[in-house]
């Protein structure tokens, strides 16, 4: 590959209308070959295209017992076409306006919280895509100091992880009297999202405020457990979003519209950039879809070297959250272990990535110099906002545009390949541009690989082994409860043993070593816990009354005495 000789022979991509640029100039071997040897693989992608916008049910496999069976609708939802009843551009932006007209009250302070107050915080309760949209959209137009320096009129917080000691850090910081939590689960029963409600519930009662609703706004589907417990509980709003829409594909509606609106971002042209973008990457000629000729040029580097890692680095403080929303985007859309008809086929993308040049001097000397499992992928943007005079380059600006010109050189000479995306500048429009091409860029590579990019039986399966946890664990308190309410005095012994004593109070009669095993790992996994949580206020406040416990080491296994008080 020769970056300098394709670069001359005009390896791009150019949109005059929106200025975003593409350079392929380090990614390519042929670029005629790229443009037009692909035919059957260009075909399969825009038909698989074809048929999500139609309302086609494309979220399904052969695997039935894993298949969610069901549409996929982010493309619709800011398409100038109703090709499917009730989801469109025009219909999202009717949405966004009414969840704006709504919001601005709160804002303005004239609804008010119920102690008179005007509200003064906002908390984003959500995990995965209802967590890293959000946070990445604020990010990118405000940085990372947006509560500081943004002049917004309530303070935004993000909770995502179900660690206490992170919540408490920020209960801590907040007047919880003009506090608002923003719920976001589609299925509603999220653990980490279903937890944290169910946790500042119960500190808003523990607070002596009674109206809980009169603090929280959930967003999530039609009639799910939330928008039933907001319901009864009479929230400030519970805005809804579709069962066809992704958690990692949702950021185009209600989960990114109402951060949005207590962000004072416009979403509009959020939504209308993404649709530009859309428009963009259904064009059937190769040379003017920008999604398409990404794709095509990882699927030939994949076939020709195998599975590379991508390096996204992002030429923005601004962006510094885009490749974190990324991983998500691709590695759970990509990573599966079969195809759409069932037979075992292991795929993926891994995503590194950061804000450059901050991340250059993290992992660009492997990737300059040591193993050559990578591509690069830049993101910059032309027009700056702002810029500070250097003596050695002549501005602060041009020394960033030299690190991304010197880092293409230097992988040009080190034969590692990559490409150059630029954005005319960081606005909404843009940012909503950038995210619908990873977007399509995704469904392109899905489609030639035929693997159903829309479930996620892998997070799924990690969902299910805690909530097996959960169950058993509250097993194992209730017996502790009961084994030292009576005349039992003591328990020494290994998490193994305690299972199988406690084993047969249990429905289930016969366990196999299998089952023994895994969860002996999980009662030993709860037994160390309640040895050095014990003590702390609501972790074990009804254990803490009856014993001690005490965890050593014994011929690599951990050996528990547990003593009644």
């Amino acid at each position: 590959m020769d970056p300098l000789k394709n670069y001359s022979e005009g390896y791009f991509f150019h949109c005059n209308e929106t200025d975003f640029t593409l350079d392929y100039s380090g990614m390519v071997e042929n670029k005629e070959k790229l443009l037009t040897s692909h035919s059957d693989l260009v075909n399969l992608a825009l038909d698989t295209v074809q048929k999500i916008e139609k309302g086609e049910i494309v979220n399904k496999t052969e695997v039935t017992q894993e298949s969610e069976n069901r549409a996929v609708d982010h493309y619709n939802l800011r398409m100038k076409k109703e090709l499917v009843e009730g989801k469109s551009l025009s219909i999202s932006l009717k949405y966004n306006a009414k969840i704006v007209e709504e919001i601005t009250p709160i804002l303005k302070g004239e609804l008010k919280a119920p102690n008179g107050q005007k509200y003064t915080d906002v908390i984003f309760n959500g995990i995965g895509g209802s967590s890293l949209g959000p946070y990445m959209l604020v990010i990118s137009q405000y940085g990372i100091d947006y509560n500081t320096l943004s002049g917004l009129p309530m303070k935004l917080h993000f909770t995502s992880n179900t660690d206490p000691d992170s919540f408490s850090h920020l209960i801590k910081k907040l007047d919880l009297n003009t506090t608002i939590l923003v719920s976001i689960s589609k299925s509603g029963t999220t653990s980490e999202t279903k937890g944290n409600l169910e946790a500042f519930t119960q500190i808003l009662k523990d607070q002596g405020i009674e109206k809980i609703g009169a603090h929280m706004i959930a967003i999530t589907t039609a009639d799910s457990l939330l928008d039933k417990f907001a319901k009864k509980n009479q929230f400030l709003a519970s805005y809804v979003m579709n069962v066809e829409t992704g958690g990692r594909t949702s950021i185009c509606s209600a989960v990114g519209m109402v951060p949005a609106a207590f962000a004072q971002i416009n979403f509009e042209e959020f939504l209308k950039g993404q649709s530009t973008m859309d428009e963009m990457t259904r064009r059937p000629e190769v040379s003017e879809n920008p999604a398409m000729i990404i794709s095509l040029a990882i699927e030939e580097l994949t076939h020709n070297e195998k599975h590379k890692n991508m390096i996204m680095l992002c030429y923005s403080d601004f962006l510094k959250e885009f490749p974190n929303y990324l991983q998500q985007l691709y590695m759970e859309s990509i990573g599966k272990n079969y195809d759409i008809f069932g037979k075992t086929k292991h795929e993926g993308q891994t995503i590194f990535g950061g804000v450059g040049t901050m991340v250059q001097h993290a992992f660009m000397q492997q990737v300059q110099k040591g193993i050559k499992d990578c591509f690069v992928r830049f993101l910059n943007f032309r027009k700056r906002k702002s810029d500070f005079l250097v003596e050695s380059s002549g501005s602060m600006g041009r020394q960033l545009l030299g690190f991304v010109k010197g880092t293409e050189s230097a992988l040009t000479k080190n034969n590692v390949p990559f490409f150059t995306t630029t954005f005319k500048m960081n606005n909404p429009f843009n940012v909503g541009m950038m995210v619908a091409l990873e977007e399509r860029i995704v469904t392109f590579i899905g489609a030639f690989r035929q693997i159903n990019c829309y479930d996620q039986p892998g997070v799924q399966a990690g969902k299910l082994a805690c909530k097996h946890f959960n169950a058993l664990s509250k097993i194992v308190l209730n017996n502790l409860i009961e084994y030292f309410s009576n005349e039992n005095n003591s328990f020494t012994g290994e998490a193994k043993k305690y299972f199988l004593q406690f084993a047969k109070t249990q429905d289930k009669k016969e366990f196999s070593e299998k089952e023994i095993l895994g969860d002996s790992i999980f009662v030993d996994a709860l037994l160390s816990d309640i040895d050095a949580n014990i003590e702390i206020d609501k972790s074990y406040n009804e254990l803490k009354k009856l014993i001690t416990i005490e965890r050593v080491m014994k011929e690599n296994k951990f050996i528990y005495t547990i003593t009644k008080k």
